[in-house]
């Protein structure tokens, strides 16, 4: 029963804060996310009307197998760390729901949108094989969980039976 109320009010909540973003308002995030990134990481963002299913995804002539291989060969001298990852080309998905959700909270919760951002972007180096160690993300994916449930026990509870 709980999940169903759960499903209503997450209809209800896709309905009125779900919509697309149009143009406008995806070259405006994509500006917000170039410059929340750095220059150092993402050489361009734009939106696209290829990605269905996926918030966002990075675009670069460089594969993961080919990046795996140079750093076999370039660690022969014993540093770990001689390959910099190059600056992506960020294509973001401009009708998902995780976009349209860090555009609707990036003036209000800052902090959120930024770190929602960040995950976004590993995310997609992670899917293209070019993340060269996941576990940094461990930190800032257990802050998120920390925030998900802040954010559930704020709205009363509901979803959860007391105890006492």
């Amino acid at each position: 029963d709980n999940k169903s109320n759960e499903e209503d009010s997450s209809d209800s909540m896709k309905a009125e804060s779900m919509k697309p973003l149009d143009a406008t308002q995806a070259m405006e995030l994509c500006t917000w996310i170039k410059n929340t990134l750095g220059d150092k990481k993402v050489a361009s963002c734009r939106p696209s009307s290829r990605l269905v299913s996926s918030p966002a995804i990075v675009t670069d002539n460089e594969s993961g197998a080919m990046r795996r291989m140079m750093r076999m060969v370039d660690t022969s001298d014993g540093t770990r760390d001689g390959m910099p990852l190059p600056k992506q080309n960020v294509e973001i998905n401009p009708s998902h729901p995780i976009i349209v959700g860090i555009y609707n909270i990036r003036d209000r919760e800052p902090v959120l949108a930024r770190v929602l951002t960040e995950q976004v972007y590993d995310n997609c180096l992670v899917a293209a094989g070019l993340l060269d160690d996941s576990r940094t993300m461990l930190p800032r994916l257990n802050d998120l969980l920390v925030s998900l449930v802040k954010g559930a026990q704020q709205q009363g509870d509901k979803p959860v039976s007391s105890d006492k």
